[in-house]
Parts: structure tokens; sequence; C-alpha cells
């Protein structure tokens, strides 16, 4: 009975330990841009992808992110400015996590995001909170979810561009680069 029970827990641990091995792919999700333009994840699979989430009040922390990754792959020679952001390599999304907004509302919240964020920042909104639904809240910190071009979640950090989340991020998108 013992070994029983001592086989059937190393099997368990086996079997989740295989299962944890397998990245995530990218989920099945849709956004909207604060002028209702939806943007399905599934069709920026062959592309690196990485997403800033959280919050509407991490805001700035997302848009630093944005900022940090696209001016470290622009002095990469990874692309350039004048490079459509649909023809990149690497596409950086944004995405205000808008969750338990009554759909009443949503019109409202896209004028108001539309007067407040910057005509060069491009910023999604995700209405269902798939994101933190799938990869974790992190409460007011940014979280960052590195994908690579066959759609698997290669990375998940939280927190400011700086320090060991940046590095991470950087090193990965410098091998997948």
């Amino acid at each position: 009975m013992r070994r029983l029970a001592l086989a059937a827990a190393m099997a368990a641990l086996l079997l989740g330990a295989a299962a944890s091995a397998t990245p995530a792919l990218l989920p099945d999700a849709t956004f909207e841009d604060p002028d209702g333009r939806t943007l399905v994840l599934a069709t920026l699979r062959g592309r690196v992808v990485v997403i800033v989430y959280g919050t509407r009040g991490a805001v700035d922390q997302h848009s630093a992110w944005g900022r940090r990754v696209d001016g470290d792959l622009r002095a990469r020679g990874v692309y350039h400015v004048e490079d459509a952001a649909d023809q990149r390599p690497v596409q950086i999304l944004a995405l205000a996590q808008m969750g338990g907004i009554p759909g009443s509302f949503r019109g409202l919240v896209r004028a108001w995001v539309r007067s407040h964020v910057p005509k060069d920042f491009s910023l999604w909104l995700d209405w269902e909170d798939s994101m933190s639904a799938r990869f974790g809240a992190h409460g007011d910190l940014s979280t960052v979810v590195v994908v690579d071009r066959d759609g698997a979640v290669r990375l998940v950090v939280s927190g400011p561009p700086e320090g060991s989340a940046w590095k991470q991020v950087s090193d990965l998108l410098r091998a997948l680069t």
C-alpha cells in the first residue's frame, strides 16, 4: 500500500513537471483600441510579440516599457522608426485591463483614453481582463509577456522596465531577434 502511494505521488510529480515544461501559447484574445478597432492576438503569429499589461493605474509604466523596448530594438537595428508597425518583426502591445466596465460605458472610456494617451502611443483595451486571467494580476505593476514567433510564451515578468525584469526581457529579445 505504501509503495502504491509512493508510486502515485511520483507519477503525479512527473506528470506535473511534464505539463509545466510545455510552454503556454499566446491566448486567443481580442482587444480594442480607443477608436474601436480590434486586434486578434492569433493574427500576430510569425512575429515576436511583447505584451505589456496591467491596471489602469499603471499606464505610465506600460508606456515606459513600450518606449524602452522600442528604443532598444531600434538601436540594435531590428527595425527602424519609418518601418510600418504591422511590418516590424517584433510587435509591442500595451494593454489596459478594463474588466468590469459595463458595455454602456465603454464609449466614454474609449473617449477618455483617446484624450489622455499620447498620439505616438498605441494602447489596447482588454475589456475581459484576459491577460491577467491567464498570467496573473500584479497590482499596480506592469506585467510583460514575451511570445516567440511560434506563439509560445517564453517569459512573464512584472515590475518597472529596470533591473532584473528589464535584463530578462532584453536578453530574451536579443536571443529571439
